[in-house]
């Protein structure tokens, strides 16, 4: 029974990994501080057309991925992390013939074959913030230890 919920879980897993990261180690004071940024996506959908007893059916799911950027600051030897949504933003779009729900794990794999535009945007996003970065690091304080 244990291994049905496993292939179960297995079968029902998104096909795009869960998000897109990339680390930045800072030197503050001698205290190693991670900045950690995620490219999430925000998957919206909207089904057009129709599907009409024995006639062709028209129906297309058309989709939009906002990927918006998390950056989180964690300090070495400290509890609390500061997690800050980052304004920019780029917009993914996509269209599959059929209804939306049976189109849930295309549309995944659309994303995911993107992920070379997602990890450009994510790595542009990370270089835009290094100034408010640094200004939020020097608001942490003395590092632990002084």
């Amino acid at each position: 029974m244990h291994i049905l919920a496993l292939i179960a879980a297995a079968t029902l897993a998104p096909a795009m990994p869960t998000a897109w990261t990339y680390a930045v180690p800072i030197n503050h004071g001698g205290a190693e501080v991670t900045a950690t940024y995620r490219a999430l996506p925000d998957i919206t959908t909207r089904q057009v057309g129709m599907a009409a007893g024995t006639r062709p059916s028209s129906v297309r799911c058309d989709w939009r991925a906002a990927i918006t950027v998390e950056r989180q600051l964690v300090a070495i030897g400290k509890a609390a992390a500061s997690v800050r949504q980052l304004p920019v933003m780029k917009t993914l779009k996509g269209s599959r013939p059929g209804d939306c729900h049976g189109n849930r794990r295309n549309i995944d794999s659309d994303i995911a074959s993107r992920s070379e535009a997602i990890n450009a945007h994510l790595l542009r996003v990370a270089e835009q913030d290094q100034r408010d970065l640094r200004a939020e690091i020097e608001t942490l304080g003395p590092p632990t230890g002084r």
